[in-house]
């Protein structure tokens, strides 16, 4: 049996292993469309838009610069648009476009599937132990 440092050790690199595959495969569900941080921030701005960048950037615990530079890919590819704030014109809110809503749900489709195909080995007990044991490493 091995010892507890080694089957830590086992537990991290295959939890890379697995981590690693997942991001792969949803590359590829969001192919050139799409990177992960510009689905997430989508994502955000389909259940609540508009939003300040300082916002997204605190919801997503990164740079307001990194926020922005999303912004602004999401801007050329028509996904969201920029609006100066009726309350405080300072303020610029991002707002989600028509396109961009319709992108997350075709988007959000695939990924639920290919989740779905991912956890279909694992029963519902098995996943609610899964979610429990990672939550508690949080």
């Amino acid at each position: 049996m091995p010892d507890r440092i080694e089957s830590i050790l086992e537990l991290e690199q295959t939890f890379r292993n697995v981590v690693r595959q997942i991001r792969k495969d949803l590359s590829e569900i969001w192919g050139d469309t799409l990177t992960g941080a510009e689905f997430a921030v989508l994502k955000q701005l389909q259940s609540k838009s508009p939003q300040i960048v300082t916002a997204l950037s605190q919801e997503f615990e990164v740079s307001v610069s990194h926020i922005t530079h999303v912004a602004d890919q999401l801007e050329k590819k028509k996904l969201v648009h920029r609006k100066r704030s009726h309350l405080d014109k300072r303020v610029v809110e991002l707002h989600i476009t028509d396109e961009g809503k319709k992108l997350v749900g075709q988007i959000s489709e695939k990924k639920m599937e290919y989740l779905r195909q991912k956890f279909e080995r694992l029963d519902t007990e098995e996943i609610e132990t899964l979610r429990r044991l990672l939550q508690k490493l949080l």
